[in-house]
């Protein structure tokens, strides 16, 4: 294969160092095999991408993905095919290179041996869960089903169905500690000793635990118990310190998915649906779902939950549950608790495009700019164990890279000019017409 060498003006590594300025990244057979500030004479032969006036940096990761969710107000809205293709689509030509979907259905796993170009799909496909734990105060028993939720009481149970995930190629094992329900009734949830089999377990096959918590009072079970990853940050109050203190400790990466709240008041409040200029890239069934949606925000009482929105907090509550998520992650940031970056989308109003909010958020909530790029890539690779392959722009790494026509180091919004999308060291996305897409 013919060497690739993109001349960048700013390149951003991943790692968290700072800038460089005119490198040369070289890439062949689908990874990075030097990077230089160089000027030597290139060989004939060579392609060069010109980059000398944009920023240069790793492709996207979101850590925390459900690919075939299309937004709206609950899961599985608007489904088919060509939504999925479409979803697929909006995440590689939004600069997101890799996704780790945290739920899903059986079938999920064709998906990366279809002929159609894509990111690189990384997947857990089930939530583990004990009987009538999380995700039953919402989740139709159809799903369970495909695939999406296993219930498991034993240890037997759980060690049966996380070497059956193995057998499928997950990358990461998808668990919920949640002990209450959106209206604060008691939840089924793990004992000690499940939630232990099932970390022990999951890292005996050499794979990382995720854990969907959404309450202040989970984060300790969770932290004790040996999982690697928390999933979202809690709305219903600030975080205990000494929880902080032990998942920092411990070394947990914390994944806020604070844009999914964020754009989703913002769409209902401000009416998104109702605006010409507003054009999703959805389906009508969806925008219909939308457009009810939204009608039911606004006509909703203060105390009582939106319409058919499958998280059950009161309007009021769901309102003020961003305040509490920012505080949270200022706090975890603030300690040195490593942060990630994920979007949980597609739900509400939160779509399958560049996750520019959620980055922005997590700068907002104290990281700078570099820093949260890094959480955006490298760090988010390391929740499901794979950020000595992909991440970061080093050599010998995969070739993910992204092309942005702006200045990200200084201004995350520049993030929607993405000029080029390289997957495996090959063009996937351009708007330069002098490049050819491979």
């Amino acid at each position: 294969m013919k060497e690739l060498v993109i001349k960048c003006g700013t390149l951003i590594d991943g790692t968290g160092k700072d800038v460089i300025h005119n490198a040369r990244v070289f890439l062949k057979n689908g990874r990075i095999i030097r990077i230089d500030t160089e000027n030597s004479k290139l060989d004939d032969n060579t392609q060069i991408i010109d980059a000398s006036n944009k920023t240069v940096m790793p492709g996207i990761i979101d850590s925390h993905k459900h690919i075939i969710n299309n937004g709206g107000s609950g899961i599985g809205v608007g489904l088919s095919i060509k939504q999925i293709k479409e979803n697929i689509k909006q995440i590689y030509s939004g600069g997101v290179t890799s996704v780790l979907d945290l739920g899903s259905a059986n079938f999920l796993r064709f998906i990366p041996k279809l002929p159609i170009k894509q990111p690189r799909i990384f997947y857990a496909i089930t939530i583990l869960t004990c009987p009538n734990g999380y995700p039953a105060e919402y989740m139709n028993k159809k799903y369970y089903k495909l695939g999406s939720v296993k219930e498991c009481e034993t240890k037997e149970d759980i060690k049966k169905a996380i070497k059956s995930l193995h057998k499928k190629g997950v990358s990461a094992i998808k668990t919920a500690v949640v002990s209450r329900t959106f209206d604060n009734k008691p939840q089924k949830c793990w004992t000690d000793n499940q939630l232990i089999t099932l970390t022990d377990e999951a890292h005996s096959y050499g794979l990382k635990v995720c854990a969907h918590i959404t309450y202040v009072e989970d984060y300790a079970q969770a932290a004790r118990c040996g999982v690697d990853s928390i999933h979202h940050a809690a709305f219903n109050g600030k975080m205990n310190e000494r929880d902080v203190d032990d998942m920092i400790k411990k070394d947990i990466i914390f994944v806020p998915t604070v844009s999914l709240c964020d754009l989703t008041i913002k769409g209902l409040e401000e009416q998104w649906i109702y605006n010409p200029a507003y054009n999703p890239p959805v389906n009508e069934r969806i925008k219909e779902n939308m457009r009810k949606f939204t009608d039911a925000y606004k006509l909703c009482p203060e105390d009582k939950p939106v319409g058919d929105f499958f998280v059950k907090l009161s309007k009021k509550e769901f309102k003020q549950a961003l305040f509490y998520q920012l505080e949270n992650i200022k706090e975890y940031i603030k300690r040195g608790g490593k942060i990630a970056m994920g979007t949980d989308s597609s739900l509400g109003f939160s779509l399958h495009t560049t996750p520019i909010r959620e980055i922005e958020l997590l700068a907002l909530a104290g990281l700078s700019n570099i820093e949260a790029i890094k959480a955006s890539t490298f760090t988010s690779a390391s929740v499901f164990g794979k950020e000595k392959e992909i991440g970061s722009i080093e050599t010998g790494k995969l070739a993910d890279i992204l092309i942005i026509d702006g200045d990200v180091s200084k201004n995350l919004s520049d993030l929607q000019y993405i000029d080029t999308v390289i997957i495996n060291g090959k063009i996937k996305y351009t708007k330069n017409k002098k490049l050819n897409l491979s």
